[in-house]
């Protein structure tokens, strides 16, 4: 029987993948599957802040442990303490106590108990026990994990007090050491390799010993009380990291250079999200033209912030009083409704974001305001990755136009680091007056604009879910097995400016995309168990051309590909432009279909340093399947 081109093709790209997977599974035999503990078990004094969700813990440090790839689990040190074998679970114990805690001897015992096995320890602030001659031992034997070794003193006041030595890298991230130095303990490095971030020198007439504030040893860091947060006080809000919490994290729970999953990004893009409570739906709106013709506010909503911006979704949240009671008659209401409903880009959620402070702006000019992934209770809700415009309206000096500091909050959420996706929330009243309406616009301008990968809050909720639930084995030196990550496709490597994915030897690797010095590769949702090699970038251009992915709007799977050939499924909002790279020279057909009908075609050229690039005009809800063929390197594009 004679065998078709359609599945000549589908062999050819079958036999080349399951090639590829051979040579991953050559890669990962250099190694036994190590798995990547990623869990931080949190100490928290519930006497001293209440509960896990008013700890300094998750309100300042569980973001940037968040961003690191770490999940935070609370424990109250009041209610008892996990047992060794518990501990197993846990990569390491993060504490940042104001004070002793009530049974201090209990816990320095179980503290050096489980610091014999293969735990990391952070202590920020107070090491939760008052030094003595009868517990310094203790005190050292725990310590020394971090590099260090408590004298038993304390210098107050601190006048003479100078500064020995700082570490750029690690101090005065947000603000700089007060001129008047708060009190310290008299600590000393008692390792080799310690990696000093902070040391004073105590007053003359104390000897001008060195005094160690900052420290990061080789199982864990310290960091004391006064020197590692700035404004401790009320408002909070106004507080600053001293400490650089994304490099201290890192090396002191060993995490430079493993994989992060990723919750920021798909398909090479910053993700964006938009979402909609229509709490102040029925208002009149104060608007000039809208009061004129008698419109609600959510009529405005309607017509100024979704019709016009088909190419972003728009998650609403409907309330049950406001969605039965538009202040109208009730087939007016109905009409809106629906009419809003049967707009392409909005969808209802089966889930809601939680609504938090998560700010990063000129009133709240720090990391320490951006909400973690979850809350600290059991239930794990999701946060909303930065505030609605409730938070922006009732806190600091703007006024009813406050939510235009949302695009600051916006880019400092990009760069240097991107911490969180594109967020807009809004309700539905910001049609009631013109400066939110106009807020919240600007933004959806910008959105629209930018090279992003739009997906509903279920979308998001589903990768967040990925985040926790994903598992990582380390596979050889430089080889990771990436599995169970549900809806989560982006791995990220942060310092990586001297490395790339081995697309040879990796399985189930759509693509990567550098930004500065941090790698974004993306998974193929299709493989279940996806293997990520790197290597040093000096091998790059050095392999035969193979496609893959730099970014894309719509996000990309079930890739397979073949000699000068490749074809994947898509899908997402709006129109799908899509960049990619290791294409051979010249002239591609692109052909989209859905369900197996043909739905649109077009040439795009490849050019020289093999980046094709490509926008489909088409709505892709629902899955589409892409094909690139190329057709000669002198061929003329199709008109």
């Amino acid at each position: 029987m004679a065998v078709s081109n359609r599945l000549r093709w589908r062999l050819l790209a079958a036999g080349l993948l399951v090639a590829l997977a051979d040579c991953g599974a050559l890669a990962a035999a250099a190694q036994e599957p190590v798995p990547v503990k990623r869990e931080i078990l949190a100490l928290y004094d519930g006497a001293q802040e209440g509960g896990a969700e008013h700890s300094r813990i998750h309100r300042f440090a569980e973001l940037p442990l968040n961003h690191l790839g770490f999940i935070v689990r609370f424990r109250d040190i009041g209610r008892g303490l996990p047992s060794p074998a518990e501990m197993e679970r846990y990569r390491g114990v993060i504490t940042w106590f104001a004070g002793p805690v009530a049974d201090s001897d209990a816990y320095l015992a179980w503290a050096n108990q489980v610091a014999g096995r293969s735990l990391r320890y952070v202590v920020l602030g107070d090491i939760g026990v008052v030094p003595g001659s009868a517990n310094l031992l203790a005190v050292n034997r725990l310590l020394s994990m971090l590099g260090i070794r408590h004298t038993g003193d304390y210098i107050g006041p601190t006048l003479g007090t100078r500064v020995a030595y700082k570490d750029s890298g690690l101090i005065e991230f947000e603000c700089r050491l007060d001129s008047v130095i708060p009190d310290y303990p008299v600590i000393a490095a008692n390792a080799p390799g310690t990696h000093i971030g902070l040391m004073l020198e105590t007053p003359p007439s104390d000897g001008r010993r060195p005094a160690v504030l900052v420290a990061i040893g080789g199982r864990g860091g310290y960091a004391a009380l006064g020197y590692e947060f700035c404004h401790q006080r009320p408002p909070l809000y106004q507080g600053r990291w001293l400490i650089n919490p994304f490099a201290f994290f890192a090396e002191a729970l060993g995490a430079n250079g493993q994989p992060v999953p990723d919750t920021t990004t798909a398909s090479g893009n910053r993700l964006f999200l938009g979402v909609l409570d229509n709490e102040g739906w029925t208002r009149s709106s104060k608007i000039k033209d809208a009061r004129n013709n008698s419109l609600v506010a959510g009529e405005v909503v309607l017509r100024d912030l979704i019709e016009p911006f088909k190419d972003l979704p728009t998650t609403v949240e409907l309330r049950e009083e406001a969605a039965t009671n538009f202040g109208r008659s009730g087939r007016q209401a109905q009409i809106l409704q629906e009419r809003l409903l049967a707009s392409s880009n909005v969808d209802l959620p089966l889930r809601r974001l939680r609504a938090t402070l998560s700010r990063f702006d000129a009133e709240h000019p720090s990391i320490s305001n951006l909400a973690p992934l979850t809350a600290a209770g059991p239930d794990q809700l999701i946060n909303m990755p930065i505030s609605d415009d409730s938070y922006y309206n009732k806190e600091g000096p703007v006024g009813e136009n406050g939510f235009v500091a949302l695009k600051q909050s916006i880019l400092n959420t990009e760069a240097p680091r991107r911490l969180k996706p594109f967020a807009v929330g809004y309700h539905a009243y910001v049609g009631e007056y013109p400066a939110p309406l106009r807020s919240v616009k600007e933004v959806l301008r910008e959105a629209n604009d930018g090279a992003l990968n739009p997906v509903s809050v279920d979308g998001y909720a589903a990768i967040v879910d990925g985040f926790f639930h994903a598992r990582i084995d380390r596979v050889g030196s430089a080889a990771w097995r990436i599995s169970n990550r549900g809806a989560l496709q982006t791995i990220r490597f942060d310092g990586a400016e001297d490395r790339e994915v081995d697309i040879q030897l990796s399985v189930g690797v759509v693509g990567q995309k550098r930004a500065g010095t941090t790698l974004y590769v993306a998974l193929d949702e299709a493989i279940e168990q996806a293997t990520v090699v790197l290597r040093p970038l000096a091998h790059s251009g050095t392999d035969a051309p193979s496609m893959t992915l730099v970014e894309s709007r719509w996000r990309v799977g079930h890739l397979v590909k073949g000699p000068c050939t490749a074809s994947f499924a898509a899908r997402g909002y709006g129109s799908g432009s899509f960049l990619w790279s290791g294409a051979v020279p010249g002239y591609y057909t692109i052909k989209v279909a859905r369900a197996g009908e043909d739905i649109w075609q077009q040439t795009a050229q490849a050019d020289s340093a093999g980046n094709l690039k490509f926008v489909v005009p088409a709505t892709a809800r629902d899955a589409v399947e892409i094909k690139m063929d190329c057709v000669g390197s002198v061929l003329a594009p199709q008109q």
